[in-house]
């Protein structure tokens, strides 16, 4: 069957999303959710300490809510990059080699394959 530019273009959008995902999941994300969160907690600290304890609670009330908006927003991203991975490995079923993502996980793949020859070829040699 015929990649299509529209499946190509899905696939590309989904492979970009996965692997954006899986970079920033180590820890950015996760620590991009805590100081939202943690600002207004300190900040709420601070004002319960000089004495505004209305202000204090309504920071205490925001910093919950960013981590509560933060762990729903967490949840979405990781549904979104099964739903990718899902679409990526019927397409990879679908079309294999035509993809031009698998293309060029194949090129860089045997560009390391590559590397490595040289290495120990290298290695030997000394």
């Amino acid at each position: 069957m015929a990649l299509s530019p529209d499946i190509e273009a899905r696939g590309m959008k989904a492979y970009e999303q996965a692997r954006a995902f899986e970079r920033l999941r180590s820890w950015r994300l996760p620590l991009t959710y805590t100081v939202f969160a943690l600002i207004p907690a300190l900040s709420g600290a601070w004002m319960g300490a000089i004495g505004h304890t209305t202000l204090a609670g309504l920071n205490f009330l925001v910093a919950v809510f960013l981590a509560w908006m933060g762990r729903f927003q967490w949840k979405q991203l990781r549904a979104r990059h099964a739903r990718n991975l899902r679409l990526l490995a019927e397409l990879k079923a679908e079309y294999g080699d035509q993809l031009p993502w698998i293309q060029v996980e194949n090129h860089f793949a045997a560009l390391e394959e590559l590397k490595g020859e040289m290495a120990e070829e290298k290695g030997g040699r000394q």
